[in-house]
């Protein structure tokens, strides 16, 4: 079975194909939506599986720590350049297309404005959360701790 997150990026695509000549906005809607969560789960998975280990996702240790993760702990994490400080420049890129991520599936799903993304920037908005994906996938174990670390424990300022 493939991970969460790639069948959620399998979903939003789908839901970008489905749109024909004018896109229909619930399906682009729903697309944005579920790229923002297929990137989240990721960096649940990230955490989970670093921190745990991948082979007992069945545990409540690895559920406990794939929960821990908060949309808005990752986002001051991801936008905090003394956190980004320590890591290699991917993770800062990563963080961007977090952070615009976010931003949009709140507009997507909550706003009552009539959605601004047309069929390309929907897509788009896909593909950078499929590439930020990859960007978890390649980090080198000592950053995926770190990063695990810094979403789920909390830094001291004294």
């Amino acid at each position: 079975m493939t991970e969460l997150e790639d069948r959620l990026l399998v979903v939003a695509r789908d839901l970008c194909r489905r749109t024909g000549k004018r896109p229909r906005e619930a399906f682009m809607r729903r697309a944005v939506s579920s790229a923002y969560y297929a990137v989240f789960h990721a960096l649940c998975r990230l955490c989970a599986d670093t921190i745990i280990g991948g082979i007992h996702h069945k545990s409540q240790a690895w559920q406990r720590v794939y929960r821990g993760v908060s949309h808005t702990g990752a986002k001051a994490v991801l936008t905090s350049s003394k956190e980004l400080s320590a890591f290699p420049a991917e993770v800062a890129d990563f963080g961007v297309a977090f952070v615009l991520l976010k931003k949009e599936r709140e507009q997507a799903d909550y706003s009552s404005a009539p959605f601004e993304k047309y069929f390309a920037g929907t897509e788009s908005l896909v593909e950078q959360a499929a590439n930020a994906i990859v960007i978890l996938g390649k980090l080198e174990d000592a950053h995926r701790r770190a990063l695990a670390a810094a979403l789920l424990v909390k830094a001291r300022t004294s």
